[in-house]
């Protein structure tokens, strides 16, 4: 061995070196892996983080919505009421006739049709009054609380042509469908 040592001390030396970078390999190794995966971790936490500052940012517009939406609900409930509250609303109408001194007042409801998320009542409508008086009706009913959407209108003098007009209109009005509603 000595002469081995002797005439190849390069050959040694780099069986030396060979086992040395072996050994370093071996302890450097996991520890590359073990870089390797935490770079990801953080590559995904950087991501992870970017998309909830992009979330948090827009949450102070999605608030702003979400106030909106509670104003327009609000509006909706008010316009489309959960039930259909007949009595109120006749009394509702008369009040509004008797206010715009309109005569021979007749409100009379048709049968109730429902769609998928509303109900409506056809209504007819029937009263006698100034040109004036039915115009202030209709402004009225346009600032009524519930949604009456009027389909027909007709508007035809009385027979002794004094002025008075005759109203007849078909109207609808809208309430909310519920589960035990049909």
């Amino acid at each position: 061995m000595k002469k081995l040592i002797d005439h190849h001390p390069l050959f040694l030396l780099l069986i030396l070196l060979v086992g040395a970078a072996g050994l370093g390999a071996y302890q450097y190794y996991p520890v590359h892996l073990q870089r390797k995966a935490l770079y990801q971790t953080l590559s995904r936490q950087g991501d992870k983080m970017e998309e909830i500052k992009n979330c948090s940012e827009k949450l102070p517009t999605l608030h702003r919505q979400v106030r909106s939406m509670e104003e327009q609900d609000k509006e909706f409930g008010r316009l489309f009421p959960a039930d259909q509250g007949l009595s109120r609303l006749w009394h509702q109408i008369a009040e509004i006739m008797d206010n715009n001194h309109l005569g021979d007042q007749l409100v009379r409801p048709g049968e109730v049709s429902c769609e998928e998320d509303f109900c409506s009542i056809p209504l007819e409508i029937r009263c006698t009054g100034s040109f004036e008086n039915i115009f202030e009706f209709f402004r009225a009913m346009e600032r009524f609380e519930r949604l009456i959407r009027m389909d027909q209108v007709q508007l035809k003098n009385d027979e002794s042509v004094s002025g008075r007009l005759i109203l007849q209109a078909q109207a609808r009005v809208f309430y909310q469908r519920m589960e035990t509603s049909q």
